[in-house]
Order: C-alpha cells, then sequence, then structure tokens
C-alpha cells in the first residue's frame, strides 16, 4: 500500500506526468524491481481493493462477474472491483457470458472488452483414456461450499434419484473443504443433513470423501461411471474437460458458460436443469442406463489436444501485442 505522496513520488520517478485521483495506491512487487521491467502488466484478477500504481499499462484477466447473480461481495466491495476495470487498458474475458456482463453490468466500453479462447490445464499426461464398458459403482460430485454451488437442490435431486428413480449409483463428493460439506454452519448449508436423514437409501449411498490429492482424485475418477456438476451459475468448471481425457462423461448443469466450455472442447456433454430436483434425478438415472454409449460420444484425445495451451497461445499473444 502506497500512500498519495509515496505514489506521487514514484510516479515523478519513473517519468509519469499525470494527476493522482486516489489516496492510496497499491504496486506488484517480485522483490526485486517491481515489474518496472515489464513493459504490461496482466493482472490475473480484478480483485483489486486498492487501484494500481498508474506507471505501467495493465489489463485484468475477469473470469466471471459472479456477484451480479449471487450475494457473493457487498455492493461497495464490486463497485470497487468494477472500477479498477475502468481504469484498466482492457478486460480479458473467456466466455461471450462474461463479455456480455462486462458490457451490461460493470459497463465497459465494447472496445476495451478482449475475448480469448479458455486454457485448460493439461490432463493428458495423467489420463488413461479408459473408454470401455465399466461396472462403476459410483459417480463424483466436484464442488466446495459456495453458494452458488446449489447444494441444498442436488441433494433433493439425489434423493428422488435414490428413492423415486431406483437409482443404483453411489455418490461420492470431492472438492475443496467438502470434508464440513455436513458440518460448516452456513445457511444455505443448513437443510442438508434434514435432508440426508430423511432418506435411508440416500445415507447408504451418499459418501463426502473431502478434498483429495491430485493423484486419489484422478484415481477415483478414472473408474467413476461419471462426473456430475449440479452448481447454478460461474464461468463454467474445467473437471467436466478433465473427466473426457479419462474417458468419463459429464452431467452438467445448463447454463451459459457451461455450453461455451462444451463447444470449444466438443464434450458432448449431458445437460440438467438446475433449478429443478426432478429433472436433475431423471438425469442422474439416465447417466446411470446410458454409460456405454455416452462413453463412445466423448470426443477423442487428438481432439482435446487441438485446445492445448500450445495450440491456443497465439490468440492470446495477437491480442496483448495491441497494448505494448
Amino acid at each position: 500500500m502506497m500512500s498519495y505522496q509515496e505514489a506521487s513520488r514514484a510516479c515523478v520517478y519513473a517519468g509519469i506526468d499525470q494527476p493522482l485521483v486516489h489516496q492510496l495506491y497499491q504496486a506488484p512487487d517480485d522483490g526485486i524491481n517491481q515489474f518496472m521491467d515489464c513493459d504490461l502488466w496482466v493482472i490475473v484478477s480484478d480483485r483489486l481493493e486498492l487501484p494500481l500504481l498508474p506507471v505501467r499499462p495493465h489489463v485484468l484477466m475477469v473470469y466471471d462477474y459472479l456477484q451480479r447473480y449471487v450475494p457473493v461481495l457487498e455492493d461497495i466491495t464490486s463497485q470497487q472491483f468494477v472500477a479498477r476495470a475502468h481504469v484498466a487498458e482492457a478486460v480479458f474475458v473467456t466466455t461471450e457470458f462474461t463479455r456480455g456482463d462486462a458490457l451490461q453490468f460493470a459497463g465497459l466500453p465494447a472496445g476495451k472488452v478482449r475475448k480469448v479462447p479458455m486454457l485448460a490445464p493439461d490432463f493428458s499426461g495423467s489420463s488413461s483414456r479408459n473408454a470401455s464398458v465399466r461396472n462403476a459403482s459410483y459417480f463424483l460430485w466436484t464442488t466446495n461450499l459456495a453458494p452458488h454451488k446449489n447444494h441444498e437442490t442436488a441433494m433433493r435431486a439425489l434423493q428422488l434419484y435414490y428413492e423415486d428413480y431406483d437409482g443404483e449409483l453411489e455418490c461420492r463428493v470431492t472438492g475443496v473443504e467438502t470434508g464440513n460439506l455436513l458440518k460448516k454452519d452456513l445457511a444455505h448449508l443448513a437443510a442438508l443433513n434434514d435432508i440426508l436423514l430423511s432418506s435411508d437409501e440416500l445415507k447408504r449411498k451418499f459418501r463426502v470423501e473431502g478434498e483429495l490429492s491430485d493423484r486419489v482424485y484422478r484415481r477415483q475418477l478414472n473408474d467413476a461411471a461419471f462426473l456430475w456438476h449440479p452448481g447454478l451459475i460461474d464461468n463454467g468448471t474445467f473437471s467436466v474437460v478433465e473427466a473426457a481425457h479419462f474417458g468419463v462423461p459429464s452431467l452438467s448443469s445448463d447454463y451459459p458458460a457451461m455450453r461455451e466450455i462444451d463447444q470449444q472442447f466438443s464434450l458432448n456433454l449431458c445437460w440438467m436443469d438446475a433449478d429443478d430436483p426432478d429433472n436433475m434425478a431423471r438425469q442422474l438415472k439416465k447417466m446411470e442406463t446410458d454409460g456405454a454409449e455416452l462413453r463412445q460420444a466423448l470426443p477423442s484425445a487428438e481432439k482435446l489436444a487441438s485446445q492445448s495451451v500450445d495450440k491456443l497461445s497465439g490468440a492470446y499473444w495477437d491480442v496483448v501485442r495491441d497494448y505494448l
């Protein structure tokens, strides 16, 4: 954090002749030269509580405006983050969905918002591509404790899947902090224990794995019937891309960012209505019965490789160099 006086002095030393309008600033610090040897700062977030010291041009990478849909931020904090985007040279987004929010919610001019391809981690080295018919006994629900992950509706869907649709597969829950899924004192999780305790079938087939190491998670994913993503809305999850690398199909809530992931990576995802527990339960049963067919519809390893970082990095450079 830098005071107005410190920021002004830094700008003078950097040869920047422009008036400062804030009382406090922040600057990146690499412990060497505060990144002053860089021509452009690329900030992979808009979560900046203070404005950046204006000694170098900078762009922001904004993956979503979740606060438009879910109360994850106080209004004043959201306004601060939006303000940071307005003073950046540009805002990079990876989906048309977030581009729309940048224009309509953040109020950014169209010329400042630049779309670049989604970059998924490279999962190819650890996957086995076991696409054969398997006798899987469970599916994986990857989640965390955030409100937009739709836990209560998902639990009601699971109860219907087991009680009304004779679901046979165990549901295994994993993800950051999920070991506390049934223990955390959060309003949006309050009903989960009641739902669980009301159903003997759900109690018998619902298993919280908690946060797993990459090695253990990938082993469980490889042996799963499918991956389940019942979240409400966000910028999508690459868990479905990882699952495809392992030859595992995915069932996802139907919302714009997931449609864009499905299209870019040719995943042939299966869809459900995240607001309708009965629809979710029916789709779970369909995943259980149609597993062999769904695995055959997955993209090939070559198709997935066409969306690797190496293949798409040039598109980023084409945009970045406009600001150098």
